[in-house]
């Protein structure tokens, strides 16, 4: 009778400690999981910040010295300054061509780089007439240099403008779509979280039933044999 109980007790151990190994599986699983969600939210962020924020500061950017560079010839080419002109003009398109490099790093997506070369090629052809006008200016002839600006350059200016908008339109949407996908990843990883808690409690909860059952098995064995 006792050996019955002692295998029974034995084929419940074994079946306890199955379960528990089962459950190590699927903690080392869920963790494993759990770690590549991490390491992909990670990535997305740092996406997010690297292809589309600062694409998106570097089109502010140019924005805002294209119209500085537009306000300057404005301004100082009907005051006859050319020689202070062209060097804030220069420093303006050095700064431009600096911030293009930046983004000409980051990640392309769609027809991003469509955008990007109709923008240069406006860039160009403006930058042409400017320093034209600028020419003009140097040589005495600033009405003329004016009228260059509002006539032939002006086009160009506008054209490039848009094309910014356009690009910063693409940022705001593709990051809009990084941002749903770094979602459903930290939703992904909440529900491994849980699971990885529901199964530690699992784990504890048939540690002890474990425990408790070799605990008994060790005290009757210990109690002394009863003659009677």
């Amino acid at each position: 009778m006792n050996a019955s109980k002692w295998a029974l007790s034995t084929r419940k151990k074994l079946q306890l400690m199955l379960v528990m190994v089962l459950i190590a599986g699927m903690f080392f699983i869920a963790k494993v999981y759990e770690k590549e969600q991490v390491a992909d939210i990670d990535q997305s962020f740092l996406s997010i910040y690297e292809d589309r924020l600062v694409p998106a500061v570097s089109i502010f950017e140019i924005r805002e010295l294209l119209y500085r560079k537009r306000e300057l010839l404005r301004e100082m080419l009907p005051a006859d300054n050319t020689l202070l002109l062209r060097q804030k003009i220069d420093s303006c398109n050095q700064a431009i061509a600096t911030l293009l490099d930046e983004y000409k790093k980051t990640f392309f997506q769609g027809n991003e780089t469509d955008y990007l070369k109709a923008f240069e090629s406006n860039l160009h052809a403006y930058d042409r007439f400017e320093q034209a006008a600028l020419q003009q200016a140097q040589a005495g002839h600033a009405a003329v240099a004016m009228q260059q600006l509002d006539t032939q350059a002006a086009p160009h200016f506008k054209s490039a403008v848009l094309k910014l908008s356009e690009l910063n339109h693409i940022q705001s949407e593709i990051g809009k779509g990084m941002l749903s996908d770094s979602k459903k990843s930290m939703a992904s990883y909440l529900v491994l979280s849980n699971l990885e808690t529901a199964l530690i409690v699992l784990f504890s909860v048939l540690a002890h039933i474990l425990i408790y059952a070799t605990q008994s098995i060790i005290r009757r064995k210990m109690e002394p044999f009863n003659m009677n």
